[in-house]
């Protein structure tokens, strides 16, 4: 977003810091705003450190082990460290943004008793009233068929979520205009991985259609026209790849605008 849009949506233009002290093992805080970049995190003794976009993804989360790596579609979370040594400090490179679905509270999980964690954060959106909901539809898929257009978007966004309302339904976000995306492109499998120069910014499978799939990390997409000014505006594919006939067909990204 421009300058206007960054005032409006609350951004201080400062680094700052939060600190955590004598945490239970999770709770909330609303001192980062509701999307932020995470510097670094220093603590006062070895212990885990969760971070989620809302309520429902801490409780779901919580028993996983620190050794899984396996991060449920269901699940928005912002980071997940272990520091092994007390009195340390982690510089995340590149920095990790972070994004609430609900105000501006931030949900954590911290192992460890008693432990005083400081968050170093610039925050770019105090106020949760610019956010944007992109949404993608097909009047009638045949099974196997796609639909291919473009819609308008902000230049540059964050995706934060996706959901569909159907099951096996298939979403391909492009940084051009579709009619630049190449045949080998349109015809490409789910299963195959995209060449250079597609200009493909996602590739999203809905293996269900009951919740709404939480990005982790969040996923940054930009209009590459030029480079100089993009436009605003996304290509996408939406296609069908259950064994019938769909019909009013609605794929929907959850944003965060980051550039008018």
């Amino acid at each position: 977003m421009g300058l206007l849009g960054q005032i409006q949506s609350g951004a201080r233009f400062t680094r700052e810091t939060a600190t955590i002290t004598n945490t239970p093992n999770s709770g909330s805080t609303t001192t980062f705003g509701s999307t932020y970049i995470l510097l670094n995190v220093s603590v006062d003794q070895p212990c885990r450190i969760r971070l989620y976009s809302d309520s429902a993804s801490l409780g779901i989360d919580a028993p996983r082990t620190t050794a899984s790596m396996d991060v449920s579609a269901s699940v928005g979370m912002v980071v997940d460290t272990y520091i092994a040594s007390s009195s340390y400090q982690l510089n995340f490179d590149p920095p990790i943004i972070g994004t609430t679905f609900s105000g501006s509270t931030t949900w954590y999980n911290i192992s460890g008793s008693n432990v005083t964690a400081t968050f170093t954060y610039y925050p770019i959106e105090s106020s949760y009233a610019t956010k944007e909901v992109l949404n993608f539809y097909a009047t009638s898929l045949p099974s196997g068929f796609s639909d291919l257009g473009n819609t308008t978007s902000p230049k540059s966004f964050l995706i934060m979520s996706a959901s569909s309302n159907f099951i096996n339904t298939r979403l391909r976000l492009y940084s051009r205009d579709v009619a630049s995306v190449s045949l080998t492109e349109k015809s490409r499998v789910f299963s195959t991985s995209p060449s250079d120069g597609s200009y493909i910014i996602t590739d999203m499978l809905f293996d269900s259609a009951s919740y709404a799939y939480k990005l982790t990390p969040t996923l940054q997409a930009y209009n590459l026209t030029t480079y100089q000014q993009g436009e605003n505006l996304v290509g996408y594919i939406i296609e069908n790849l259950s064994a019938v006939t769909i019909t009013n067909v609605t794929a929907s990204l959850y944003i965060y605008p980051l550039e008018d």
